[in-house]
């Protein structure tokens, strides 16, 4: 498929985005500018919640570790929250909701020789309007992705980037949690890598407060898969087809995963162990991420299930469906203008 054309693909997804910036400060005032009224959506009704304020309490702390740590982030965070006339300390509070209470979401498959990705994002069955597609332009690195309002960096979903690598999280249970870096920070931090297992070893000169799974491959079709914990951390190389939900497939993490993991992410592992193999067609991929063969909560395809996304490298194929536009049903956009460096060229079209 060529190059579409901008207005082409807003034409489809009503929720798509571009996004074009020089800077993090930059970047920061122009995601606010596109989704400041939304987060105040969002802030209205956490200002409702009991205990609003101890979660702002409890967030601070992290703040002063991503300051220190990733300085580029927090100037980012502190320009969206100046634009969007956000207090700082209450935006900060939504980005770390996932470390303060985390929640199970997310199947992710990768196959074909690590040419096809497949990832269903799911929150909960009310939250179909918390999330649309990015495409962000910086001078070094363009990321095309899944963004939730209320994580306003991204990263922590689902993404492709310029240097040729796509990134797929998965949420994980476990018990260790400490004052840290947040686990969306590292997220976005990884969805910009140029090398991974580079990018894995540095991740241990940092303090985290939680940790994320993170299903990684690049161009050529290398998967890696990174299981974190707060204070432990492991890659490997898995065998294909590779499927990840929400529970440690390492038995060196099941000290510190939590016992309470959902029985939804165990039905949703095996049901997809069932039915890949190792060449399957677009079609194939879109059978399993649609299958509902175990109920509301625990199928692939479930209640919670607020985006899908097929991703087919060596044909150059990428498809999104978004549970708020689903009568569009899958929508193609192109790779040709994201995983490749970008030329940068402001283009005052985008915002």
């Amino acid at each position: 498929m060529g190059l579409a054309r901008r207005e082409d693909l807003l034409s489809l997804h009503t929720n798509y985005h571009e996004v074009c910036a020089e800077n993090a400060t930059e970047l920061g005032h122009r995601m606010a500018f596109l989704f400041g009224d939304v987060v105040h959506r969002y802030l209205k009704l956490a200002r409702k919640q009991k205990g609003w304020r101890q979660t702002i309490a409890r967030a601070w702390p992290l703040w002063e570790c991503t300051v220190q740590y990733f300085p580029r982030y927090a100037a980012e965070l502190e320009s969206y929250a100046s634009t969007a006339e956000i207090p700082l300390p209450e935006l900060w509070a939504l980005n770390c909701e996932g470390d303060l209470a985390s929640r199970e979401k997310c199947t992710t498959f990768v196959t074909n020789n690590g040419g096809l990705i497949a990832h269903n994002e799911d929150w909960d069955d009310e939250s179909e309007d918390a999330i649309c597609v990015v495409k962000k332009r910086l001078p070094t690195i363009t990321i095309f992705e899944l963004y939730y309002y209320d994580a306003p960096l991204g990263g922590n979903a689902f993404g492709i980037n310029s240097h040729g690598y796509v990134h797929a999280v998965n949420s994980l249970q476990h018990s260790d949690y400490r004052v840290g870096v947040p686990k969306n920070i590292t997220a976005r931090w990884l969805s910009e890598t140029r090398d991974i297992v580079s990018d894995f070893a540095k991740m241990a000169s940092f303090p985290r407060a939680s940790g994320f799974n993170h299903v990684v491959v690049n161009r050529d079709g290398v998967v890696v898969n990174i299981e974190t914990t707060a204070t432990r951390q492991r890659l490997f190389h898995p065998r294909l087809p590779h499927v990840h939900t929400n529970h440690y497939l390492s038995p060196e993490f099941e000290p510190w995963e939590e016992a309470q993991s959902e029985e939804s992410s165990f039905h949703r592992y095996a049901r997809a162990c069932r039915l890949l193999r190792p060449e399957i067609t677009l079609d194939d991929a879109v059978e399993i991420v649609s299958s509902t063969t175990d109920g509301a909560t625990n199928s692939i395809m479930n209640k919670n299930t607020i985006a899908r996304v097929i991703l087919d490298l060596p044909n150059d194929v990428l498809k999104i469906w978004l549970k708020r536009e689903r009568t569009l049903g899958w929508v193609r956009y192109p790779l040709s203008d994201v995983m490749r460096q970008p030329n940068f060229q402001k283009d005052r079209r985008s915002l």
